[in-house]
């Protein structure tokens, strides 16, 4: 069977439709309830995503990442409180329309513009696809071990926690996950006698641990009730006329989010900013945006959703993870035994047509379940933080066990809890500690294969073109900081040269 129509028969089958449309549901609550967001929500359905098939799972987990992109703007418009970081720039005119009366024709805004993004970026995947598949087929070894060293330079160079905790977080993670037994000769490294850790640190139980129980203790710290109130609604129906009439800044938002979601470490945060000032700059009045404007909306928006089919370029081609989120996905991924890359162009091409296709059915969601759910999941943000951590915590735990029925990779997912409120708290930034812990593994297997390649030449990989670019984009990611802080202490010294 065409590959192409096997991904639409599994789509639109009632268990993709149902899977679909559940994944969604739970994106959305998530979403919708400050502190869980979507890096939380993915990491505690993932557990429970390994009985399925890696199609069905790959449907759940790409409709609960819709969700959580569209409900994260519902409390910012609503209690001026973001669901998520990427939403926070819809706090400025979504919270004032929202106090004029017009919080449900903000929410309509809201929908219509991610639900054209998303489409917008599942498009842009599809068009892409023949670059892509030729550039996962001139990869080796070589060019892996250097892109995955790109990726990880990226985003510890663009941590806004600064350079050197992007780069300590990620070397740690890198080596945690060298624990267990070893690549080249299976013998047992950094397991001080510790049976359970021979098969190495559970990735699952790192990932629910850093993300959920470390929020949740966060969380804990404030025991009141997120919300009290809820602002007025308004119409539905004007909303999505006011996003429509708004055209141009959802195509300006959706080319912004798929241009810097190919860029991994940048994600919807970026995005979203760089489409509200986009658009204030190009209005005709821009004395209305932080005052209602529908266009401080719409565009930041479309760009929030577009981000995802343009995080999943280097995610699917290379392993190189876009955003948080996506990084989760690349998790799921590799538990059901699948890898980015060439494999997945030709020996997996049923599932990277299943995701395409679920990012554009996530667009049609967003429109339709989206916009009848945005009454009830404003209750959401109203839920007491008392109710919400134990009920976390619980179904966190199930999952972990649920996973692997290992007692140990509980107490493993307590470490990592503890491990990621220590970063919260010093301001470590965990998707570098994370990226770190995922790509170490692979960037070791793949300098075992260029070493045996080269015979310990490793410098003749910097005769091979793609392997020279990758290697001066990753010095140039690395020496950034130091450059701009060179050029920020020339110019401290003219100052004071003029000011004396």
């Amino acid at each position: 069977m065409n590959p192409v129509w096997e991904a639409i028969t599994i789509l639109f089958s009632f268990n993709g439709l149902l899977f679909a449309t559940i994944g969604f549901i739970i994106g959305c609550i998530g979403g919708a309830m400050v502190g869980i967001g979507g890096a939380l929500t993915t990491a505690l359905v993932i557990p429970f995503t390994l009985s399925m098939t890696p199609a069905d799972a790959m449907i759940i987990l790409i409709g609960i990442y819709s969700g959580v992109s569209y409900a994260g703007s519902i409390p910012s418009i609503l209690i001026n409180t973001p669901g998520a970081p990427s939403s926070a720039v819809v706090t400025l005119d979504g919270y004032a329309m929202a106090k004029r009366g017009e919080g449900a024709t903000a929410i309509a805004i809201s929908a219509t513009a991610s639900a054209i993004g998303a489409l917008f970026g599942g498009v842009c995947l599809i068009i892409a696809l023949p670059f892509l598949q030729y550039l996962a087929k001139v990869f080796g070894s070589p060019e892996f071990l250097l892109f995955g060293m790109f990726g990880l330079a990226s985003i510890v160079a663009a941590s806004d926690a600064g350079y050197l905790k992007g780069f300590t977080a990620g070397i740690l993670g890198a080596l945690l996950a060298t624990v267990g037994a070893s690549l080249l000769d299976a013998n047992p490294r950094f397991t001080f006698g510790i049976s359970e850790l021979i098969d190495g640190i559970d990735l699952v139980s790192t990932m629910i641990g850093l993300f959920a129980f470390s929020e949740m203790v966060r969380l804990s710290r404030n025991p009141h009730a997120i919300t009290d109130t809820l602002a007025g609604l308004g119409g539905m129906w004007r909303g999505i006329r006011l996003a429509l009439a708004e055209w141009k800044a959802i195509v300006r938002g959706s080319g912004l989010g798929i241009l810097v979601g190919f860029v991994p470490g940048e994600g919807g945060t970026v995005a979203t900013f760089m489409s509200y000032i986009t658009e204030k700059q190009l209005a005709k009045d821009p004395e209305r945006f932080g005052k209602g404007h529908p266009a401080g909306i719409a565009g930041p928006e479309a760009a929030n959703n577009s981000v995802i089919g343009g995080s999943l370029v280097p995610t699917l081609s290379f392993g190189i993870p876009g955003s948080v989120s996506t990084a989760l996905l690349l998790t799921a991924l590799m538990l059901h035994g699948i890898r980015p890359g060439p494999n997945l162009f030709t020996q997996d091409v049923v599932i990277l047509y299943t995701i395409i296709g679920s990012i554009l059915f996530g667009g049609v969601l967003t429109m339709i379940v989206g916009l009848s759910l945005s009454r009830p999941l404003a209750l959401l943000t109203i839920i007491p933080i008392p109710v919400l951590v134990p009920l976390v915590c619980v179904i966190s735990v199930v999952g972990i066990y649920a996973a692997s029925f290992n007692y140990s990779h509980i107490y493993m997912a307590l470490a990592a809890g503890v491990l990621g409120y220590a970063f919260m708290r010093l301001r470590y930034p965990i998707v570098a500690f994370l990226l770190g812990f995922i790509v170490g593994p692979l960037a070791e297997e793949n300098f075992m294969r260029t070493w045996q390649l080269t015979q310990g030449h490793l410098w003749e990989v910097l005769f091979r073109p793609i392997c020279a670019v990758l290697f001066i984009m990753t010095l140039l990611v690395l020496l950034r900081p130091l450059w701009k802080f060179l050029i920020q202490t020339r110019l401290k010294r003219v100052t004071n040269g003029h000011s004396a």
